[in-house]
């Protein structure tokens, strides 16, 4: 029993890929009955999600060393997320999308004392975050409906709960250029804004900033999760400004100190 469930996980050879029954039995040569008993037993163990186009690995599921693979991205994050973090004092995140979920690969904590439900190598549903929401608006909307599926699971009352909403969602995020935003739809007296960024091998990743704050401050920190985002984008693609670019580079460097310093020294109630 145990090689066989060994054989069907293993047919499954990236995360986020989606194979239905047949496509098991070929890659794994168990009989159908088999295949089809295992594949509902781990689906019910939470090991694999069940699509409309077949079935997935859980973020759940995936071990902990798969967390390595992403050292570089969360290396070249990791400072621009400890600025973000005493820019605003706000929880800030760093995660990938896998399949229909959203796993954190880092996370700074705010000043404030409020309790944020994520932990890193933790996971949440991509469409009731700001954070996996700004990762589904890179993706075409059939790979969309694909991997999230027509059951849209609430985890507050504000949580988008059917997939032409989510769209919707998703099409005002792409006219902002990607950012995105959820105010209490993962966890009630949350807010986030996010922004998305790619990898040099196309993996879909993000950051976000989230508290117990009100929209319009969040608004108002947009530009700088953009920029992260962006800086984050450049860093591992290794792209370096030629002599054209110094100035300009220059240029962006110094208003990032400039408003480094105005969000340091505004009072929380100026916010408001």
């Amino acid at each position: 029993m145990v090689e066989r469930v060994a054989l069907i996980m293993n047919a499954f050879d990236e995360p986020g890929k989606h194979l239905r029954l047949d496509q098991v039995v070929t890659r794994t040569g168990l009989p159908r009955s088999s295949a089809h008993r295992i594949l509902k037993q781990l689906h019910t163990a939470g090991l694999l999600q069940h699509h409309p186009n077949g079935y997935s690995i859980a973020a759940s599921a995936l071990p902990a060393t798969r967390m390595a693979d992403h050292s570089q991205l969360r290396g070249v994050a990791s400072r621009v997320l400890d600025r973000l973090h005493a820019d605003t004092g706000l929880v800030v995140h760093l995660g990938v999308l896998v399949g229909s979920e959203v796993v954190y690969l880092d996370k700074v904590s705010g000043r404030s004392g409020i309790v944020v439900p994520t932990r890193v190598a933790g996971h949440t549903r991509a469409h009731a975050s700001a954070l996996g929401k700004a990762m589904l608006a890179q993706l075409p909307a059939e790979e969309v409906d694909a991997i999230v599926g027509d059951r849209l699971r609430k985890l507050t009352r504000a949580t988008i709960a059917d997939l032409p909403t989510l769209h919707q969602e998703l099409a005002r995020i792409r006219s902002r250029h990607g950012l995105a935003y959820d105010n209490q739809e993962l966890a009630i007296g949350l807010a986030s804004v996010a922004a998305s960024l790619k990898t040099p091998d196309g993996e879909v990743a993000g950051l976000s900033l989230t508290g117990a704050v009100p929209m319009n401050r969040l608004q108002r920190t947009a530009p700088f999760v953009m920029r992260a985002a962006r800086h984050i984008s450049q860093q591992l693609g290794g792209t370096q400004p030629d002599a054209t670019q110094s100035g300009s580079t220059s240029s962006a460097a110094a208003t990032d100190n400039i408003l480094s310093r105005v969000l340091r020294t505004i009072t929380s109630d100026a916010w408001v």
